[in-house]
């Protein structure tokens, strides 16, 4: 079976289980340096880096759920290849859940999926599944998009297939009623609006250290005005908890309002919650005001509601509150110029930030009038509990000569995510020598590789330079002394589709979605757009 445990799980859960406090991942004081730490995350150096880092008491509690492994690399990789259906490594076979539309209980299978969560269930071979719906390119059919709940349970012969049993089995569409909370909800910036009409555009997403899962939104300004509904409803980060359909659907105002990519979770050392968001063009932090509490379950969602946005100036090592004083006086200078990526003039930008609320619903306007670096379509987000470091996915584009995309890594002073300051380093750029193009959702495994998937122009795959990769994959990169190693293959899209960020799912099953990147496009796959599972078979 493919095996994706070790010692030190690195991401905020092991398995689907929250790893406990920064506490008891590491006293960062006792640091080595950031950059020969990346070769001391390996299962080679683990007891070394516990030595220097405090680590023996949380190797000590994950090693016992988790038996280590020498594999460092637990499927045999895959050469790159235009795919023109599903391929898989060697000895995996994938299993379709669902294909766009498929008929469940609660509802039907929306449209393809960013984002793909899984939530283990009371019951060993059953489990939970969130997915993220995206509209198919040219698609604006209201039906496939939201999110889709589903349950999966194992088969006789080790596959997984839907429980069209569960009791949680559901749909959330543009139609759900969702509650909006924080500064912005009832304020003249969303129309007054208390609530709004559903899910529409949705990015990827992430996990709360209470369990819950966050949906990333995209601004969808034409299609809501066309329709008559306040662009503002939209661009958000939503919360729901898959396991508890009772638990309302909310967006969250104190996190901004911009496009959403993916989400990632931690808490800072004093126990306030912490999102990291990539945004496009700008990667966000929140910090929030109040702290976690373990007792208090999903009923810690509150701390979304009240804390301050911040966005980062990566050149200067610097988190940067949105603030709407500090926005106002930049732009009140008559000599002031717009900078790139503010598609409005100074006097529309005084007409348009006012108050608070107006820099949540412009957070990106706001966050590159105070010098945010402008970044190169960030989108995937990840944080590794072993030094709390976050790492940065920017698929990258032509247009700024990043064709190929690269992934970051940030080091928050004193380790703590509740900082103001870090450091910033390049942890791998996209490229023949590293295997992989244009990076896009990423999440670490309990192996300590980082899972990639990729999301290359529909036009460019297979031509010119981007000939040397295939067709999208998803991959995963190896930790390596001085950056991550170069990237190895576990699966292709068919031409024209691309995978969702994975979810490790038990027995090293990997859920993914397919989704179509260019319109029309079917690949020829006898494997549709839609939900499936990838494991040892």
């Amino acid at each position: 079976m493919l095996s994706l445990e070790l010692e030190v799980p690195l991401t905020g859960y092991i398995g689907n289980r929250h790893v406990g406090t920064r506490e008891d991942i590491m006293d960062y004081e006792k640091q080595v340096s950031r950059r020969s730490f990346l070769g001391l995350l390996g299962s080679g150096a683990v007891a070394f880096a516990a030595a220097s880092t405090g680590l023996n008491s949380f190797i000590g509690k994950a090693s016992a759920a988790a038996p280590a492994s020498a594999v460092p690399l637990p499927f045999p990789a895959l050469q790159p290849v235009l795919a023109a259906k599903l391929i898989t490594a060697g000895g995996f076979k994938a299993d379709q859940l669902a294909a766009d539309g498929t008929a469940f209980k609660g509802g039907s299978y929306g449209i393809g999926g960013g984002f793909i969560s899984y939530f283990d269930s009371e019951e060993a071979d059953k489990g939970l599944l969130w997915i993220n719906h995206t509209p198919a390119p040219g698609g604006n059919s209201a039906e496939g998009r939201g999110a889709s709940v589903v349950s999966v349970k194992r088969t006789a012969g080790g596959g997984w297939k839907l429980d069209n049993d569960s009791k949680h089995a559901r749909r959330i569409t543009p139609g759900t009623r969702v509650e909006l909370t924080g500064p912005a909800r009832g304020t003249r910036s969303v129309n007054g609006a208390s609530s709004v009409q559903g899910l529409w555009t949705n990015g990827t997403g992430g996990r709360t250290p209470w369990g819950t899962v966050l949906a990333g939104e995209q601004p969808n300004d034409t299609d809501a005005a066309a329709a008559g509904i306040n662009p503002a409803s939209y661009g958000w980060l939503a919360e729901a908890d898959p396991a508890d359909a009772g638990f309302q659907v909310r967006k969250h105002t104190a996190l901004g309002r911009f496009t959403h990519g993916q989400a990632a979770s931690a808490l800072a050392s004093d126990g306030r919650a912490v999102i990291y968001m990539s945004g496009g063009q700008v990667l966000y932090k929140f910090i929030s005001s109040g702290r976690y509490n373990a007792a208090d379950g999903t009923s810690n969602s509150s701390l979304l509601e009240k804390g301050t946005l911040y966005a980062a100036n990566i050149s200067g090592g610097e988190w940067i509150e949105l603030d709407i004083k500090a926005v106002r006086k930049v732009i009140a200078n008559p000599a002031y110029r717009v900078p790139q990526g503010v598609n409005r003039l100074r006097e529309d930008l005084l007409s348009q930030l006012r108050g608070q609320a107006d820099v949540l619903v412009y957070a990106q306007e706001a966050a590159l009038v105070l010098g945010a670096t402008r970044l190169d379509r960030a989108a995937g987000a990840a944080v590794h509990p072993a030094d709390g470091s976050f790492f940065l996915a920017q698929t990258g584009s032509e247009d700024t000569g990043s064709s190929f995309g690269s992934i970051l890594r940030l080091i928050e002073e004193n380790g703590d995510a509740g900082s103001l300051r870090f450091e910033a380093d390049p942890a791998a750029h996209g490229g023949r020598l590293a295997g992989f193009s244009s990076p896009s959702g990423i999440a670490f495994d309990e192996s300590g590789k980082l899972w990639v998937a990729s999301d290359m122009p529909a036009s460019r795959i297979g031509a010119g330079a981007y000939a040397a990769f295939g067709s999208n994959s998803l991959q995963a990169l190896p930790p390596g002394k001085e950056s991550l190693g170069s990237a190895e293959a576990f699966a292709y899209a068919p031409e024209g589709s691309a995978f969702s960020l994975p979810a490790f799912g038990p027995g090293g099953t990997v859920f993914t979605a397919i989704s179509q990147t260019e319109k029309g496009s079917t690949g020829g796959s006898s494997l549709p757009s839609g939900l499936i599972a990838i494991r040892k078979g």
